[in-house]
């Protein structure tokens, strides 16, 4: 069997005819996979808007919270729980040949797990057209391929949408060079994902921070193509990146790890969980800001101190806290840490009240901002003067 895996960077679902049918105009990569055929999942979700972590939960099935890549800046090869078996474990165990295609650079980043980062199965410069066109296919081989060109257009020309059509210019071009190459119907299965979705810059500035996790940057793109399927289907069941792990399982009649539920299953998630930052600033030790619970009719966004529930029918937006939806996260995701923290650190706010009493009895009076800014200000002077 013979297996193809194309991850293109930051796609956004809802960008895209053949995801949103609210979208009336066709994009270069619409065309390009209603020409192409196969299975869209318009329903599928990122646990971590991110590519260190949405590739972690790819790479595992199982959610960023519990492989070890918690956050934005946590890269597979560096912190990805070694005890985990990946994807390609999965193929390497039935004995399939395997080639990446992926940058270096991000290579040297840490895109890959650490034991996949060190085999001899990589390009070694970024010349895609020539790597596909001196790839022998054997009978059983596993072919992933990463394209970051559709994410460094946006870097070029700026998050607007004259950046993001000059983005489909650029990834229809490479789409292009791989299927120029590559026969599809030479594959028994072709996958096509996406790690995450994106925000424009004017959004990023006018909406409320809640919003990093409505669907723009959580809902991701998700293709099946089987041999000789030529039509373009929809599925709209509810499904996560973490499901593929599941489905080459599936097709690989693979003993089931219990990670995820195949793309192939009638079943699907009650709801899949996504963490994120509000603050993506380069840092150590970086705090999640955002938790949301996903389901068919809502994304329930949890900060520490409030929530935005959003219908995903109607758009229709309130903010009352579910304390079912409190109890999943604490299970499922970091919130319960972050919570129990906050809880006890915030605490000052209800027992130190500002009418309270000094030690001697007498009441507590809080000064006009105006008198301490007086105050200060003449200490200033008092300051320089000694200096001088």
């Amino acid at each position: 069997m013979r297996v193809l895996t194309i991850f293109i960077d930051m796609i956004r679902a809802n960008r895209l005819s053949t995801f949103n049918s609210k979208i009336v105009s066709d994009t270069p990569l619409d065309l390009a996979f209603k020409e192409f055929g196969g299975t869209i999942y318009t329903n599928c979700f990122t646990p971590g808007p991110d590519t260190p972590r949405g590739m972690s939960a790819y790479y595992t099935g199982i959610n960023p919270y519990e492989n070890g890549c918690n956050t934005r800046l946590k890269w597979p090869q560096y912190f990805l729980n070694q005890n985990l078996r990946t994807v390609f474990d999965v193929f390497l165990e039935k004995q399939y040949k395997i080639d990446c295609f992926s940058s270096p650079k991000e290579r040297d980043t840490g895109l890959f797990p650490e034991q996949i980062s060190k085999m001899d199965i990589h390009n070694k410069d970024l010349d895609l057209n020539k790597y596909l066109s001196k790839l022998k296919l054997e009978e059983n081989h596993f072919v992933f391929i990463s394209i970051p060109d559709y994410h460094w257009a946006f870097d070029d020309f700026g998050y607007s949408t004259n950046g993001e059509k000059q983005a489909y210019k650029v990834i229809k071009n490479v789409w292009d060079i791989i299927f120029k190459n590559l026969n599809k119907d030479e594959f028994d299965h072709i996958f096509v994902f996406s790690d995450h979705g994106f925000k424009f810059s004017v959004e990023r500035k006018l909406e409320p921070e809640a919003y990093m996790l409505n669907e723009d940057r959580t809902n991701i793109i998700m293709l099946h193509r089987q041999k000789a399927q030529s039509e373009l289907f929809k599925r709209t069941k509810l499904c996560s990146l973490t499901d593929l792990y599941a489905t080459y399982e599936d097709i690989l009649n693979e003993k089931k790890s219990n990670k995820g539920i195949s793309l192939l299953s009638e079943k699907e998630h009650d709801f899949i969980i996504v963490e994120d930052h509000i603050d993506f600033t380069p840092s150590i030790n970086q705090n999640i800001e955002l938790w949301a619970l996903l389901n068919r009719d809502l994304i329930y966004i949890r900060e520490l101190d409030k929530v935005t529930i959003i219908n995903r029918q109607t758009r229709k937006v309130s903010y009352t806290i579910n304390k079912q939806y409190d109890d999943i996260l604490k299970v499922k995701s970091s919130f319960g840490k972050y919570m129990n923290e906050y809880e006890k650190i915030f605490l000052y706010k209800n027992n130190i009240p500002l009418k309270d009493v000094y030690m001697n009895g007498k009441i507590r009076k809080n000064s006009k901002k105006f008198k301490k800014f007086i105050n200060i200000f003449f200490d200033l002077i008092k300051y320089i003067s000694k200096k001088e």
